[in-house]
């Protein structure tokens, strides 16, 4: 009981400065013991790396604390979210009915037919962010931890030109910078990346980048994390064992990996 309130105090007594995400292990690679709050994170790596679970694993730390989250989906129906989460024994339903877990589902085409900024680049930020801030957080939610599943869909039907998705992105990330939170946008890669986003644009854009494995070693295959950027904070520079349990991830910081050689 004592160790579950000195965690809860962990969390609260660094909420000036430092975002801990609840994951046993994940923190311990940060020196800081957690995240540089306000940043903007991609979440990158292949088919069953496990990001959708580590983003709701660190919704659920935070909701089951009374912080505000909202996970916006642009793939998955709120249901299946829902049941996801409790798959891993993460009942939110309470959080949700209390105002303090908001869901969403979201066409991404929905983003774009608002004209989400002006693609010969006149549209202001501020102005980007009144015309998408009503259809994503509702007025009065000030969410402490934004979730995005995926960022690959939202780039996935935008604009092809280069020079336009680099203004479109420039304007979704002013975005989730202007709303405060500490934001996590899911990225969608090769099993071994050598670029960590769908345009390239928005590894440059992040202020952070994890990212997950699935490793074949031997006959099996072993997930893995590493933090490769983390503007504002210091951490542990090497790719380390992921075990997805279920009970959820769980980070070995002790156990390091490394990655295959590319040809």
């Amino acid at each position: 009981m004592f160790e579950e309130i000195n965690q809860q105090n962990d969390i609260i007594n660094e909420r000036s400065s430092i975002l801990k995400t609840g994951i046993d292990g994940l923190d311990e690679l940060f020196i800081d013991k957690g995240i540089p709050r306000g940043n903007i994170i991609l979440i990158a790596g292949g088919p069953g790396t496990g990001k959708s679970i580590l983003c709701r694993q660190i919704c659920y730390n935070h909701v089951s604390q009374g912080h505000p989250c909202m996970y916006v989906s642009f793939g998955e129906d709120k249901d299946r979210i829902i049941r996801s989460m409790k798959h891993f024994g993460w009942d939110v339903e309470l959080y949700i009915e209390q105002g303090i877990f908001l869901i969403q589902k979201i066409n991404p085409l929905d983003v774009l037919r608002m004209k989400f900024g002006s693609l010969g680049g006149s549209g202001s930020a501020t102005e980007i962010s009144y015309k998408i801030k009503p259809l994503i957080i509702p007025k009065d939610f000030h969410p402490e931890i934004i979730v995005v599943d995926s960022l690959t869909a939202i780039v996935a039907a935008s604009i092809t030109k280069e020079k336009n998705q680099r203004i479109y992105l420039q304007q979704l990330f002013t975005f989730f910078e202007e709303t405060g939170a500490t934001s996590f946008l899911i990225a969608e890669t090769d099993p071994i990346p050598t670029r960590f986003s769908e345009s390239g644009i928005e590894e440059f854009l992040a202020d952070g980048i994890i990212v997950l494995y699935n490793l074949i070693n031997g006959e099996r295959r072993e997930n893995a994390i590493e933090i490769l950027k983390m503007r504002y904070g210091k951490y542990e520079k090497k790719i380390v064992s992921l075990d997805i349990t279920t009970q959820g991830i769980l980070v070995h910081p002790d156990k390091p990996l490394n990655l295959p050689l590319l040809s």
